[in-house]
């Protein structure tokens, strides 16, 4: 069951108060907030598709990958351009574009409103949170440890003990998101499907794992 303040409900509230955004179809490997302008006025909110973020430029690594309900440079609308954030689509995207403006106003002019802050941020802090668990995790584990957050982030349940991953999650996201070099990566891939750990379903990566699929399925 859908939480009360989930993107549906901020859309359709959006609507009662005429608050305006601008929908946008945008295609793969398009960078989102790419001018100064766009990047201190604009938060965007993901309808359909996921975004990539990345703190390096010159880097093939990402720091997370984000969906469907999802705000993006929404930490900007606090503190003013996070100049290190790259965001870009990797898939084809539909995106509501909503200014800083009628956002403010629409948080913060309606108390009933201030229960999207918590879940907003809540998203947000996830993401933040599995990436910290990086720091903590010995290098020969670290991509089981991206397969584990990607799941509980993006799968799906799938059959009775097993997490199904969007086709979206290629396997070069995921390698781009473990920050593991090719050659450990390639290894601990190997590893994982030796385990029966990981294998795909056509083009879809699937983790085996009771844990995760009772997490995914209460999530």
């Amino acid at each position: 069951m859908d939480p009360l303040f989930n993107y549906k409900e901020f859309v359709r509230l959006s609507d009662e108060g005429n608050i305006n955004y601008e929908k946008l179809k945008v295609p793969k490997h398009t960078e989102l907030v790419d001018t100064f302008t766009t990047r201190n006025n604009h938060v965007y909110l993901i309808v359909e598709g996921f975004v990539s973020i990345s703190m390096n430029p010159q880097s093939n690594n990402i720091y997370t990958v984000l969906g469907k309900g999802s705000f993006v440079n929404y930490y900007s609308l606090f503190q003013g351009s996070v100049d290190s954030f790259l965001f870009t689509t990797i898939s084809p995207c539909t995106i509501y574009k909503y200014s800083f403006k009628d956002l403010e106003y629409f948080l913060s002019m309606f108390p009933e409103n201030f229960g999207f802050q918590f879940f907003i941020m809540r998203d947000l802090a996830r993401h933040a949170f599995f990436k910290s668990l990086f720091a903590e995790t010995g290098s020969s584990d670290k991509l089981e440890l991206s397969f584990s957050n990607i799941a509980k982030l993006h799968g799906t349940t799938y059959e009775k003990d097993s997490v199904i991953l969007p086709k979206e999650m290629r396997t070069s996201t995921i390698a781009a998101y473990s920050n593991l070099s090719k050659s450990s990566f390639y290894k601990q891939l190997t590893l994982l499907k030796d385990q029966g750990k990981i294998w795909k379903n056509d083009k879809e990566w699937v983790i085996r794992s009771k844990e995760l699929h009772d997490y995914v399925k209460n999530r």
